[in-house]
């Protein structure tokens, strides 16, 4: 008996149809141009923010550091001329060099004074000068060599006043300075300039005020100031007491 080839008919599953499903899904996914650019703004957007909040706190850390700053160099070169202006004493038999403070309007607001006195200075400079020895001390503010105002402090122990100013040690203490301004006082009232009379230079004062301007590179300013009592202070007060007892002693005057 022969046989036929039997037609096998297959059953159309729909795999044709699925198969185009996920091309046209790749098609639509993705980010358009417009999103995109969208997603970069923001992201500018926020780091800015960001950027400005860490340098506003960077900037704030800075001011409070410089002002830190400030205050330890303004409190240690107000001490240590306070310290010297105190211990200052006449000159010595034979020398005219004594006690002067010398008024110097500078080329800012504030003033840019000098100061020169004997001392026996808080710390030495040189090791070659003894601990004991008195020496000429000054303080001033001017420029430097980089054009920027200084406070200078000037040492000589030599003595005599030619030799002084070949000799004498300049110390720049620093640069933030711009300004000194001193006043001197005596039992009466007070002066601009140290002596006032220019025919006694072996007068001390009663007491000496010191203000001291500094500004750092925020062009930020601060004065300190101190009042130094020099050891005349005895002698003022026997006079301020002497007058205090002499009006006490008049009688007042009764009116008719």
């Amino acid at each position: 008996m022969d046989s036929k080839p039997v037609a096998t008919r297959w059953k159309h599953m729909g795999y044709g149809k699925g198969l185009g499903q996920p091309e046209a899904l790749q098609r639509e996914a993705g980010f358009t141009l417009v999103e995109l650019l969208l997603a970069l703004f923001l992201f500018a957007l926020i780091a800015a923010v960001i950027f400005a909040a860490f340098a506003a706190v960077a900037s704030g850390v800075e001011k409070g550091r410089q002002s830190i700053e400030l205050y330890r160099v303004g409190r240690v070169a107000l001490l240590h001329m306070a310290q010297e202006i105190s211990a200052a004493m006449p000159p010595q038999t034979g020398n005219t060099i004594g006690f002067q403070g010398k008024k110097n309007p500078g080329g800012s607001e504030t003033g840019q004074d000098r100061i020169d006195f004997l001392t026996v200075p808080y710390r030495r400079h040189s090791d070659q000068v003894p601990r004991y020895e008195i020496c000429h001390v000054a303080y001033y503010v001017t420029d430097n060599l980089q054009g920027k105002t200084a406070l200078f402090r000037e040492e000589d122990c030599s003595g005599g006043e030619d030799e002084r100013r070949e000799r004498a040690t300049r110390l720049e203490l620093t640069d933030l300075a711009v300004g000194l301004d001193i006043t001197y006082y005596d039992a009466d009232k007070d002066h601009e300039e140290w002596p006032p009379t220019r025919g006694d230079q072996t007068l001390l004062p009663c007491r000496v005020r010191l203000a001291l301007t500094l500004r750092d590179t925020q062009r930020y300013e601060r004065a300190f100031m101190t009042t130094v009592t020099l050891p005349m202070r005895g002698a003022c007060e026997d006079a301020q007491a002497g007058r205090t007892q002499t009006q006490s002693s008049v009688p007042p005057t009764s009116g008719q």
